[in-house]
C-alpha cells in the first residue's frame, strides 16, 4: 500500500464487521464507515474536488470529522484540518495560505464561516457536512469507482507550524511521511484491533490526528472521539468503554489528577496513557500515579517530523521527565553551539532524521537552510541524552507558548493588542502554570485609560480563545536593552 487512500480503503474491508468510531451514541463498523467515507469522497468528486485541490476541515472532533479528512484523502484532495475554535483573522490567513477551494464544516459555524469567506477576497466553497448525509450514496459507490492514481511523494495534508518566528508556514505531508510515522507508530505503542482508543486531543492538531484518529483506524480499533476535554466525562468514557489507550496533552492529565471525584474512576482498563505537545512536570506524573495507579509516558514530536520518541522503557518511575528513545526509523542527535553531537549528558539543540519528516517549507532557501541541515531538521529544543541514549529536554529556543498543548504565537496576540486605541505598547509571554502549561499574560503600556476586562473582550471573537490572554498586567514601561529591544525574560518568572 502506497497512499493513505489504500490503508483506509484496506483497514475497513480488512475489519468490516468490527466497531470503528463510537461518537457518543453512535456506533459504526469499519464496513459502515468505508461506505460513508466512499459516499462523502463521491460526493466531493461531484462538487469538482481533484486531485491535488486543498479541502479545509473546521469541525470539532468526532465521527464527521473523521469521515470528511477520509473521504478528502479517498477523492485525492490535500486535506486541510483546522481548530474548531479558531476565529476569523486565523481562518483567513489558513484558507488563503493554504489555497483551499472548499471549506467542509457544520451549520453551527455557519455564520462565521460567512463572514470569513465574503471578506476573504479568495476563492472557496462552503459545504456543510450536513449536506452530505453518512450514507449517501455509499451503497453505489466502490473504491474502484473513486480511485485516485496515487503518488507516495505527493502531499495529502497541509498543517501549519506554530508560527513561532512569525508567520504559520505551511507544512506539507506526503503519503510516504504518513504512512511511514502510522507503521513505525503502530510498532513502537503495539496497537491492534483490540484497542480501544480514546480521541480527545484535537483532530486539527498532529497529536489527535496521528497518534489517536489516524493510528486507531490503521490498526483497526475503535476510535472513541470526544469533541472537549471534560474532566468528569473522561473518566466515565474510559470506564464505560474499557479504553486501553489514552493520548492526550500534561493538561488533560492534570486536571483529572487534581480532580476531586465523589468516587475515584476506575482506570485499570488503560494499558497505554501517553502525553505530548509539551513537558509533563515530574510532581504532576507523580501525582496521577497516586491517584489512578499508574504513569503517564512521555512523547515528544512535531508538526514537521511526526513523531520523533517515547518514553517505553521499563524503568519508567526513574525516567519520566524523559521522552525516551526514537521509535523505529527515527533517528535524533544533540548538537552543541560549536556543531559537534554532544556527549552524553552534554547539552544542545535537538535534530532529527525521520522518513516522516518533511524536506523543507518551500518558502525561502535562507528559511529553509535555518532548520533543514545535512539531513536533519533542527527542532529549535534544547535537550541531552543520557548515558543509554534516553532524551530529555531542557528548554526552547522557540518563543512560543505552550497553552494547554496549543502553541500561541506571542507575536500575533501583540499585534492585535497594540491596535486597540487606548494601548501604547504590549508584550505576551507565556508564565508556568501548575498544570504544567503555561498562562498567556500580556504587559501592556497604556496610551489611555482602559481596563483588563476591555482587552480582552476586543480580543474575543478574533482570535481563539486559548489564545486571550489570562493575565492582563499594566507598567508604566518595559524592560529593553539600550537597543530597544524589549527584554522578555524580566517578564516571566526566572
Amino acid at each position: 500500500m502506497n497512499t493513505l487512500a489504500e490503508v483506509i480503503d484496506t483497514v475497513t474491508r480488512r475489519h468490516a464487521k468490527r466497531t470503528a468510531v463510537v461518537d457518543r451514541e453512535t456506533a459504526v463498523s469499519y464496513a459502515e464507515l468505508g461506505a460513508a467515507i466512499r459516499g462523502r469522497a463521491a460526493a466531493l468528486s461531484r462538487r469538482g474536488i481533484r486531485r491535488g485541490d486543498r479541502v479545509a476541515i473546521l469541525l470539532p472532533n468526532g465521527l464527521d470529522f473523521v469521515t470528511s479528512f477520509c473521504a478528502v484523502v479517498t477523492a485525492g484532495g490535500v486535506a486541510v484540518p483546522l481548530n474548531a475554535q479558531y476565529q476569523q483573522m486565523e481562518l483567513r490567513y489558513f484558507l488563503r495560505e493554504s489555497g483551499a477551494s472548499l471549506l467542509m464544516t457544520a451549520r453551527e459555524f455557519a455564520p462565521l464561516c460567512h463572514q470569513v469567506l465574503s471578506g476573504g477576497g479568495f476563492p472557496c466553497q462552503l459545504c456543510f457536512v450536513e449536506e452530505l448525509p453518512l450514507g449517501a450514496n455509499a451503497s453505489a459507490t466502490s473504491w474502484e469507482e473513486w480511485r485516485v492514481a496515487g503518488d507516495p511523494g505527493a502531499p495529502v495534508m497541509y498543517q501549519f507550524s506554530s508560527g513561532s518566528t512569525g508567520q504559520p508556514k505551511r507544512i506539507a505531508r506526503t503519503h510516504a511521511n504518513l504512512l511511514f510515522e502510522l507503521n513505525s507508530l503502530r510498532r513502537a505503542l503495539t496497537l491492534t484491533a483490540e484497542d480501544r482508543v480514546l480521541g480527545v486531543a484535537p483532530f486539527s492538531h498532529v497529536n489527535g490526528l496521528m497518534r489517536s484518529m489516524l493510528a486507531s483506524l490503521s490498526s483497526g480499533a475503535t476510535l472513541y472521539p470526544l469533541a472537549t476535554f471534560e474532566r468528569h466525562a473522561v473518566p466515565e468514557v474510559i470506564e464505560a468503554h474499557r479504553v486501553s489507550v489514552f493520548i492526550g496533552v500534561p493538561f488533560m492529565f492534570s486536571m483529572l489528577a487534581r480532580t476531586n471525584f465523589r468516587r475515584r474512576p476506575d482506570l485499570s482498563s488503560l494499558r497505554l496513557c501517553v502525553s505530548a505537545s509539551a513537558p509533563m512536570p515530574r510532581a504532576m506524573n507523580q501525582l496521577f500515579h497516586r491517584q489512578f495507579g499508574m504513569y503517564v509516558r512521555q512523547l515528544y514530536g512535531s508538526t514537521e517530523t511526526g513523531t520523533i520518541s517515547v518514553n517505553l522503557g521499563a524503568d519508567l518511575e526513574g525516567t519520566l521527565e524523559s521522552v525516551g528513545t526514537p521509535i523505529p526509523g527515527v533517528s535524533v542527535e544533540v548538537f552543541t553551539g560549536e556543531g559537534r553531537t554532544a556527549r552524553p549528558d552534554e547539552l544542545g539543540e535537538v535534530a532529527v532524521q525521520s522518513p516522516a519528516a518533511i524536506r523543507g517549507y518551500g518558502v525561502s532557501d535562507q528559511a529553509d537552510g535555518e532548520v533543514f541541515r545535512d539531513g536533519y531538521f533542527f527542532t529549535g529544543d534544547l535537550g541531552r541524552k543520557d548515558q543509554d541514549g534516553r532524551l530529555y529536554l531542557v528548554g526552547r529556543k522557540k518563543c512560543f507558548i505552550n497553552r494547554g498543548g496549543y502553541k500561541v504565537n506571542p507575536r500575533e496576540i501583540e499585534v492585535l493588542l497594540e491596535a486597540h486605541p487606548k494601548v501604547g505598547e504590549a508584550v505576551v509571554v507565556g508564565r508556568p502554570t501548575p498544570y504544567g502549561d503555561e498562562q498567556v499574560a500580556a504587559v501592556i503600556v497604556l496610551a489611555a485609560p482602559c481596563t483588563a476586562e476591555e482587552l480582552v473582550e476586543f480580543c474575543r471573537g478574533k482570535i481563539a480563545d486559548f489564545k486571550i490572554p489570562s493575565v492582563v498586567e499594566f507598567r508604566d514601561s518595559l524592560p529593553k536593552t539600550p537597543t530597544g529591544k524589549v527584554q522578555r525574560g524580566m517578564l516571566t518568572p526566572a
